[in-house]
């Protein structure tokens, strides 16, 4: 009776998942992290190219006695500001922007083609859990059909209008659509997880400079 009512229970079912949700992958995050990275050292190798303003001076506090008297004061100076212009360096400073250019580039690359694979994985952990939810609702309608002929044909059988063949072949019949429920409840619940993989489950988001968790499931 239980194993019936767990047969005949609605399944859960769910059309999309938030694109936001990806982003929980680990490697779609680790993806994220080396565009940004890259993306600043682009920045910081443009930035050599340029002046630079250098400020000079100090800031202190002084402290004078005088009469027994403690006086303290703060004391600053600024010298002068100066400019360092970049020297001729045989287009080092111009190849290290390209450099750190084609870095930005194949990180973007890598990003794009780890959100395709993220996209896809969970595109067909969806497709196999409507699939498996649409057959799992046919065969439990077969298996009830089987069951009620399995009754009828066993009461035949117990008032002599029935041969023990045809008993055993309608219990055959009814096991094996009994067994179709069972491994399509299995693929149902291998759907799930593959579900849940695919969208970052699992995993615990690091800290900066802290590597990613993943949990047991």
């Amino acid at each position: 009776a239980a194993a019936r009512a767990a047969a005949s229970a609605p399944a859960i079912a769910i059309a999309e998942l938030p694109a936001q949700t990806l982003s929980q992958r680990p490697d779609v995050f680790t993806a994220e992290r080396e565009v940004t990275a890259a993306s600043a050292d682009v920045g910081s190798a443009q930035a050599q190219r340029y002046p630079r303003l250098a400020l000079s001076g100090s800031i202190g506090y002084g402290n004078f006695r005088a009469g027994g008297v403690n006086t303290g004061t703060d004391t600053w100076t600024i010298g002068p500001v100066s400019m360092s212009l970049p020297i001729f360096d045989a287009g080092k400073r111009r190849a290290n922007v390209d450099a750190a250019s084609a870095r930005y580039d194949a990180a973007v690359s890598s990003y794009r083609a780890t959100v395709r694979q993220a996209v896809s994985e969970v595109e067909q952990a969806l497709v196999n859990l409507d699939a498996t939810g649409a057959r799992a609702a046919d065969a439990q309608t077969a298996l009830d059909g089987y069951r009620v002929n399995y009754t009828a044909v066993e009461d035949r059988y117990k008032n002599g209008l029935a041969s023990l063949f045809e008993l055993e072949d309608a219990r055959r019949t009814r096991l094996a659509a009994e067994q179709t429920v069972i491994n399509l409840q299995r693929e149902r619940s291998a759907a799930w997880v593959a579900l849940y993989r695919a969208a970052g489950g699992g995993w615990t988001a690091p800290t900066d400079g802290a590597p990613a968790v993943a949990s047991a499931n």
